[in-house]
């Protein structure tokens, strides 16, 4: 997988107070983590962020570029986003955690799955459902796939795609579980006729009640 270029600055405040001046400058703050390290804290361009992870996704291979440290061999910076936080409400992206990797040492990823076809339970009638969109996968940073692939044409109503049946590239291993289901298809929707209530049933077979006024107007009327 090719590494994305991204330009970081350091941050030397914290808190509410200098983050929310970072997010009004158009930058938002972040955090570079990993094992044998201790925490930086950084800044990164918000427009530049929110672009790439609408094109990469969070499965992107990032180069961490911080200004001031040149002197940093650029290995040492190759990094994932781990999390991303964001307003519930306007989805403005507030803080991303970055986690750094080692080229040489396998890690788990979390990588998207993208079925192809149309299952044949859908041309039937069926209802085709996704449980699952990314599955958890550990490999070599240089192995890391793009999406894992999967032809859903043979699926059938009633049928399901497993982790287990996602065909994995050479060096990657699943690790999420293997009996989790991916994708089923569903026995169409039949909408069921309406069944009268207890109440409904009662008003109908209960007798009128012939009272002495309404008696009264039916002799009137047949005069």
């Amino acid at each position: 997988m090719n590494r994305i270029s991204v330009s970081a600055v350091l941050r030397t405040q914290s808190g509410k107070g200098p983050n929310r001046r970072l997010r009004v400058m158009g930058r938002v703050p972040a955090v570079l983590y990993g094992t044998g390290m201790e925490p930086l804290k950084l800044s990164l361009d918000t427009h530049d962020f929110n672009k790439m992870m609408a094109v990469e996704g969070g499965n992107a291979l990032l180069s961490i570029n911080i200004a001031g440290t040149a002197s940093v061999a650029i290995d040492d910076n190759v990094a994932i986003v781990r999390e991303v936080q964001r307003d519930p409400v306007t989805r403005r992206t507030l803080h991303v955690d970055l986690y750094r990797i080692r080229m040489d040492v396998e890690n788990n990823f979390e990588v998207p799955i993208h079925s192809t076809g149309m299952p044949v339970g859908v041309r039937e009638g069926g209802i085709l459902e996704t449980h699952l969109y990314t599955v958890e996968v550990r490999c070599l940073p240089t192995l890391l796939p793009s999406t894992i692939e999967i032809d859903i044409v043979g699926l059938k109503i009633n049928n399901s795609i497993h982790v287990s049946d996602l065909k994995m590239p050479d060096g990657v291993k699943p690790v999420s579980d293997p009996e989790t289901v991916v994708f089923t298809v569903l026995p169409p929707k039949i909408e069921a006729e309406a069944v009268p209530t207890a109440a409904e049933v009662e008003e109908v077979q209960q007798p009128e009640v012939i009272t002495k006024k309404k008696a009264e107007e039916a002799e009137q009327a047949s005069e």
